[in-house]
């Protein structure tokens, strides 16, 4: 498939506002031409197919199972578009995606983005931050990351700072209760 034909295709693939059956539809292609859809998807492309959740969390959560398989760049892409405050945490019945962010060292852009989610979530739903919570205590207790998340937000000079990382420290002493935790 030339270029023009992936812009083309990727469009079509694009022009439905759902994502419902996407990952089902790129598996009709050879995974390297699946590969090139997805990696020519731009930011607004991707927010499209991942925080427009209306009956969509689990197509959404299947079709970001099936990125990791074919494109590990656009994976975390996805995800770290998918950590939107304003839209909440993509919950359903598969988390692999949150799983996979307490099972891999994941990213330090990654891990910036799941801080930044705690810090901006003024929605305060209690379930969206104990996952959060979990995958930070699964970033610090299996990758020995707390520096790294500290100074991270340290560099951001928040005047509430202590605040944050005072939050940070509880929610990796709390209790994982998730099965995607473990």
């Amino acid at each position: 498939m030339t270029n023009d034909e992936i812009i083309k295709t990727k469009d079509e693939l694009m022009s439905e506002s759902w994502t419902e059956d996407l990952h089902l539809s790129l598996q009709d292609f050879h995974p390297d031409v699946a590969r090139k859809i997805v990696d020519s998807m731009d930011l607004h492309d991707v927010y499209l197919k991942v925080n427009q959740r209306a009956f969509q969390e689990d197509y959404i959560a299947d079709y970001l199972e099936y990125l990791w398989d074919i494109s590990e760049n656009a994976y975390w892409t996805h995800i770290s578009i998918s950590l939107d405050p304003e839209v909440g945490l993509l919950w359903s019945d598969n988390m692999s995606h949150l799983k996979r962010l307490c099972m891999t060292r994941i990213p330090a852009d990654i891990l910036m983005a799941v801080v930044l989610f705690l810090i901006n979530d003024e929605r305060n739903i209690y379930q969206d931050t104990e996952a959060i919570g979990f995958i930070l205590k699964a970033q610090v207790e299996k990758f020995d990351r707390l520096e790294e998340i500290i100074s991270y937000i340290k560099c951001l000079k928040l005047k509430n700072e202590n605040n944050i990382i005072q939050q940070v420290e509880e929610l990796i002493k709390k209790e994982a209760n998730y099965n995607f935790y473990r």
